[in-house]
């Protein structure tokens, strides 16, 4: 009988410790991909445009991904000192966007250049180019 209880402690503890590892394990699980969209408080129509397509894009084409945690969607604005660490991070000083994949901010793709020059007045092509570079970088 002292055995049974013994052994069915032992049972109970090993379970209770596999779950919380699960637990850990999903709480620390990072975004595969980040999105980062940063902007001063003052804005131009094209650094408008740019945050717009992008969400437009993901909303449309990476909604499942999004929901599951597979992308996470950082809009930062540059002039407020709790972003600090951020803007420091990406060396920013004005809007960019930036694809960060396993958060690896130092091999960053940056689409900000793409983003000026289509989202405003190409936004097809921009949320095309968004959209082609999101799934490079899922596969």
């Amino acid at each position: 009988m002292k055995q049974f209880f013994l052994i069915s402690l032992l049972m109970l503890v090993m379970s209770s410790l596999s779950a919380q590892t699960e637990s850990s394990a999903k709480e620390t699980q990072k975004a595969v991909l980040d999105v980062y969209y940063t902007h001063s408080t003052n804005r131009c129509a094209g650094c408008k445009a740019i945050e717009k397509e992008t969400l437009e894009t993901l909303n449309t084409q990476f909604k499942q991904q999004m929901e599951n945690g597979e992308i996470a969607v950082h809009i930062v604005n540059i002039d407020l000192k709790r972003n600090k660490e951020i803007v420091d991070e990406f060396e920013v000083w004005g809007s960019s966007l930036f694809i960060v994949k396993n958060g690896d901010t130092k091999n960053r793709t940056d689409l900000t250049k793409e983003g000026f020059a289509m989202a405003r007045t190409k936004p097809e092509e921009f949320r095309a180019v968004v959209a082609k570079t999101i799934k490079e970088q899922l596969n």
